[in-house]
C-alpha cells in the first residue's frame, strides 16, 4: 500500500486492497461502497503510523550517518591542520635554525677575515699573551713603586700608544698614505713601553731572578708588536703588487749597486716616471749603453779576451825576446812547393795577411757641448808593448781603446772646450756688465752649475778666462 492509498482511506475515501479488481465505472455509480468499520479504521492508522515511524527511522539513520560522516570529516580536517601546523611549525624552526646557524657562521667568518687582516689567527694567541704580560707586568711595577690608583693608568698609556700608532700605521698602508714616520713612532712607543716594564721590575727585584722576570716582561711586550711588524711588510708586499721574485730583484740590485738605485730614485721623484725608467735612465748615463746591451766595462774586457785569443791564435811556437804579432791574420798558402825546410801544410809568416778592424762595433758615450750625450765611434789603434815587455822590437801592437787621442777626439774635446770657454766669458762680461767684483763673481759654483761640468774644469775654465783680464784668484 502507497501513502497515496493510505492518505486517500484516512479521509474516508474506499480503496481497493491489492488482488482485488477495481470496479467499473457503471458498478461505482450504482452501487455505493460500504464505510470501513471501527476495527478496520485502528487497523489502517497502526499501519499508516508504523509506515510513518519506519520513515522517520530511516530518516533519522540517515541523519545521524550524515552528522557522524561530517564529524569524522571534521575531525580529520582537524587533526590535517594539526599536523600541517606542526609541520609548518618544524620547518620554520628549521629554516631560523639554519639561518642562525648561517649567520653565526659568517659573523665567525667575518670576525675571522677581519683579524686575519690584522694578525694570522695562530699569532692572536702571542698577540694576547704580550697584550696581558705588558699590560700587568706594567701595572704590577707602578702599584709596587707607590703610584697607587694610577698604576693601570701606566699601561694604558704605554701599551695603549702602541697599539694605536700601531692601527695608525695599519691603516696608512691599507690607504696608500705615508706611513714610514708612524712606523717609526709605533717603534719608539713599544721600546719605551718594554723600558718601563722591565726598568720597573727590576727595580723591584735587583736579583737575578728579578733580571730574568724584567727581560721577559720586556720581551713580552715587544713580541706581539715584532710579529705584528712581519704582518705589515706581507701587507705592503701584497699591496704593492710586486711578486716575490721582483721584490728580491730589486733588493740585489740595492745592495749592489746602491749609489745608482739612489740616483735612479733621485730621478723617479724629479720627474714622475716609474722606479723601473729611472733605473734604466741612470744605467744608460753610467754605463754608456741601454738595459741588455753590452757596456764600456764588458767591451773592453771582450776586446781584450778577442785580442788574447788572437795572440794564441797566431803564435808560432818559438820561445824568445821576440813579442808575436797580436793583429789578426788570414793564413794564405804558399807559392812555393814544400820543402824538407818547410813540410807540406806548412805557411810561412810572410804569407800572413793581416786583417784589422777600423772601429770598434759599439760607439762611446761622449758628453756634448750642451751637456747631452753624443755617440762616437772608436777606432781600433795600435799600442806600443808595455814597458814590463822585455822586447826591443815595436813592430807589433795590442788592440786597444785609443781613450780620446785620436783626431776625431781631440776635434770633439776641443769644441767642447771652446763651446764651455765661450759660455764662461759670458759670465764674465755679465759680471762686468752688473759693475761685480771679478775677484769674487761670477763664483766656481755658478760656473760650474752653468757649464754642467765638474768644480774643478770650472775652475779651470774660469782662470783661465779671467786670466785674459789680468785678474789671478
Amino acid at each position: 500500500m502507497t501513502a497515496t492509498s493510505v492518505e486517500k482511506k484516512l479521509n474516508g475515501t474506499p480503496v481497493p486492497e491489492l488482488g482485488e479488481g477495481r470496479p467499473k465505472p457503471d458498478q461505482e455509480q450504482s452501487t455505493p461502497a460500504p464505510p470501513p468499520s471501527r476495527r478496520e479504521e485502528k487497523r489502517l492508522d497502526k499501519r499508516a503510523d508504523r509506515i510513518d515511524a519506519r520513515e522517520d527511522r530511516a530518516h533519522q539513520r540517515e541523519e545521524d550517518r550524515k552528522d557522524a560522516e561530517h564529524r569524522r570529516l571534521m575531525k580529520e580536517q582537524e587533526r590535517q591542520a594539526k599536523l600541517e601546523h606542526k609541520q609548518q611549525r618544524r620547518a620554520d624552526r628549521e629554516k631560523a635554525r639554519v639561518k642562525r646557524r648561517k649567520e653565526r657562521r659568517a659573523a665567525w667568518q667575518n670576525v675571522q677575515a677581519k683579524l686575519a687582516h690584522h694578525m694570522p689567527l695562530w699569532g692572536l694567541p702571542v698577540v694576547a699573551v704580550s697584550l696581558i704580560m705588558g699590560w700587568s707586568g706594567q701595572a704590577q711595577a707602578a702599584s709596587h713603586l707607590g703610584m697607587g690608583w694610577a698604576a693601570p693608568g701606566v699601561p694604558v698609556l704605554t701599551e695603549g700608544m702602541t697599539m694605536t700608532t700601531a692601527g695608525l700605521t695599519g691603516q696608512a698602508i691599507e690607504q696608500g698614505r705615508p706611513y714610514k714616520w708612524l712606523l717609526r713612532i709605533t717603534w719608539f712607543n713599544a721600546l719605551f713601553a718594554a723600558g718601563v716594564n722591565g726598568f720597573g721590575h727590576l727595580i723591584e727585584d735587583a736579583s737575578a731572578a728579578g733580571m730574568y722576570r724584567a727581560a721577559a716582561y720586556a720581551v713580552a711586550s715587544l713580541a706581539g708588536l715584532a710579529l705584528f711588524a712581519v704582518v705589515l711588510r706581507s701587507r705592503r708586499a701584497a699591496i704593492s703588487g710586486k711578486t716575490a721574485v721582483e721584490i728580491a730583484r730589486w733588493k740585489r740590485l740595492s745592495r749592489r749597486h746602491p749609489v745608482l738605485m739612489r740616483r735612479a730614485r733621485r730621478v723617479a721623484d724629479s720627474t714622475g716616471v716609474s722606479l723601473s725608467s729611472a733605473w734604466a735612465t741612470v744605467w744608460e748615463r753610467a754605463n754608456g749603453a741601454k738595459l741588455g746591451e753590452p757596456s764600456i766595462r764588458e767591451i773592453r774586457a771582450s776586446q781584450r779576451a778577442a785580442h788574447l785569443r788572437r795572440r794564441a791564435q797566431s803564435w808560432n811556437g818559438q820561445r824568445g825576446w821576440r813579442k808575436q804579432s797580436d793583429a789578426p791574420s788570414v793564413m794564405l798558402p804558399a807559392a812555393n812547393a814544400p820543402t824538407p825546410e818547410a813540410p807540406a801544410g806548412y805557411v810561412s809568416g810572410d804569407a800572413r795577411t793581416p786583417v784589422q778592424a777600423p772601429l770598434l762595433p759599439v760607439a762611446l758615450l761622449v758628453p756634448g757641448p750642451q751637456g747631452e750625450w753624443v755617440r762616437h765611434r772608436v777606432p781600433v789603434l795600435s799600442m806600443p808593448s808595455p814597458k814590463r815587455a822585455r822586447t826591443r822590437g815595436d813592430d807589433t801592437a795590442t788592440t786597444r781603446f785609443p781613450q780620446g787621442k785620436d783626431a776625431d777626439s781631440k776635434r770633439v774635446r776641443e769644441a767642447v772646450t771652446d763651446d764651455r770657454l765661450s759660455a764662461v766669458r759670458k759670465l764674465v762680461a755679465e759680471a762686468v756688465d752688473k759693475k761685480q767684483d771679478l775677484r769674487k763673481h761670477p763664483s766656481n759654483r755658478a760656473v760650474g752649475r752653468a757649464l754642467g761640468c765638474r768644480p774643478v774644469t770650472a775652475r779651470e775654465l774660469l782662470a783661465a778666462v779671467l786670466a785674459e783680464h789680468g785678474i789671478t784668484r
